[in-house]
């Protein structure tokens, strides 16, 4: 038999960090005195007894909803999973929720264009006014934008006079309950280059009275660029890409670039690149549902500040090269050694400091190969120095002399010569 008698308040931390005083009826008591816990009222515990999920609080061995409790017993290991089975929930509920369709795409219209009539044409504008950044582990880059795009269909005249103007300025919305009203089939698009969803700032529609209609969009996207590759980095030259695509065939909808609202804005806020030669072009490719479909892309080229790497690669790479190339003139082989050791010491530092800022992949670039090089080389001394001491110690220090000349009159010039040749032969030509 089971007493229901007044719980001990406990203290608990709920989901928005607050500390919570329960104190309610509904702690299960043992029918004996001598069983019960002491009364603590008004005393702070200090236990996560409590979790709260919006409404839903599960404490310990019982269930709250509402701030009603219910006695279901549950087990401790049991509230994780709880937990659990509630962040699923809603990520099933999130992930099943309809999602409105971006530009004028729209479910469920249907349009009774007759087969043989000419297609649809809608002009399209691109602009590019920020670079927020450039991924080059990913290959992507964020962009914030504007499409411009203008159709002209008599179908969507409407009376001046009646309506008191020249121009009346619809939301996508709107628009598309306009369009769909009179039958009339709009240029559904994609971002085809797009990753995740894009973000819309602000958009609208300017219609005027003879059927002109301009839509404009501020966006903001991230936005995939396969044809990056960085084999002369950091010399390099990438391509960036802003496409757009129809998804109705090109025999209904066809798109054709306007050049005059095209381009690349003065303020683009990227430091690390230099973007110019924004051109916008339209071709037929295959589009997402198999037919040949209409494509308006706006590409332009990158090229980095090559001050920065010659200031911060390559100049430290050139001193290290010349500190190597030093120690020949030092006459105590074990005095080259130590300082070859040390030279190799820095130049391993000077690797990883720099290992952050250049991208991962799965092939060299010219970067790479002049470290792989460096540490060659760098490398190479220590071994050289230690062979000529052991010449030394061996009582044939005239051998150890002449070969010392030879490697710093010849050969390692030579050796650094023909490594930068082959790297500027394969990686830059």
């Amino acid at each position: 038999m089971t007493n229901w008698s007044r719980s001990r308040p406990t203290r608990s931390v709920c989901a928005s960090g607050s500390l919570i005083r329960t104190s309610a009826n509904a702690w299960p008591r043992p029918a004996s005195k001598s069983a019960r816990a002491p009364a603590s009222h008004g005393a702070w515990l200090f236990a996560p007894d409590y979790w709260r999920i919006g409404s839903i609080g599960v404490a310990r061995n019982r269930v709250s909803v509402n701030s009603r409790v219910m006695s279901i017993p549950i087990s401790r290991p049991a509230i994780p999973l709880a937990v659990f089975c509630l962040h699923l929930l809603a990520a099933f509920v999130f992930l099943t929720m309809p999602l409105s369709a971006q530009g004028f795409g729209e479910s469920g219209l249907i349009f009774d264009r007759p087969l043989g009539s000419a297609p649809l044409k809608a002009g399209v504008a691109i602009k590019v006014d920020q670079i927020t950044f450039v991924d080059q582990q990913a290959e992507n880059f964020g962009v914030v934008g504007n499409f411009i795009i203008q159709m002209n269909e008599p179908e969507l005249a409407f009376d001046a006079a009646e309506k008191g103007g020249e121009f009346i300025s619809l939301s996508v919305e709107e628009f598309r309950q306009y369009a769909r009203d009179r039958n009339i089939l709009l240029p559904f698009f994609i971002l085809h280059n797009q990753q995740g969803r894009r973000f819309t700032q602000q958009s609208q529609v300017v219609l005027r009275s003879d059927g002109r209609a301009t839509f404009v969009e501020r966006f903001s996207a991230t936005l995939q660029a396969p044809y990056f590759n960085f084999k002369r980095y950091p010399f390099d030259n990438q391509q960036f890409y802003v496409e757009v695509m129809s998804l109705f065939p090109v025999e209904a909808v066809e798109l054709y670039p306007m050049e005059e609202f095209s381009g690349l804005g003065d303020l683009l806020g990227e430091e690390e690149w230099v973007l110019e030669n924004a051109q916008i072009s339209g071709s037929v490719v295959t589009g997402p549902t198999g037919l040949r479909t209409s494509q308006v892309q706006l590409g332009f080229q990158g090229k980095r500040h090559v001050q920065y790497y010659l200031l911060r690669f390559m100049l430290p790479l050139l001193i290290i090269l010349f500190v190597s190339w030093a120690t020949f003139f030092l006459e105590e082989y074990r005095r080259r050694i130590d300082m070859a050791n040390a030279n190799l010491l820095v130049f391993v530092a000077f690797n990883f400091a720099i290992s952050t800022s250049l991208p991962k992949l799965g092939y060299l670039t010219f970067m790479d190969s002049l470290l792989v090089g460096m540490f060659i080389i760098t490398g190479s001394m220590v071994i050289v120095n230690i062979a000529l001491r052991r010449l030394k110690l061996n009582d044939r220090e005239m051998l150890a002399r002449k070969l010392d000349m030879y490697l710093i009159v010849w050969v390692y010039p030579l050796m650094y010569a023909g490594f930068l040749y082959w790297a500027v032969r394969f990686f830059l030509i």
